[in-house]
């Protein structure tokens, strides 16, 4: 699994960022949308070691 950074909308003042483990990031952002909202992942990225 790799993991990915998710900058999200928690209210439409405020975003946060989160991580998630995903296989891929088609679904890393499901995974987020799933927590968050459809439409509440504004970007998310692929952490490297």
């Amino acid at each position: 699994m790799k993991q990915y950074i998710l900058w999200v909308r928690i209210s439409q003042t405020q975003t946060a960022n989160t991580i998630v483990y995903a296989e891929g990031q088609y679904e890393a952002k499901q995974l987020g949308e799933m927590q968050y909202g459809i439409g509440n992942v504004l970007n998310y990225t692929e952490m490297h070691d």
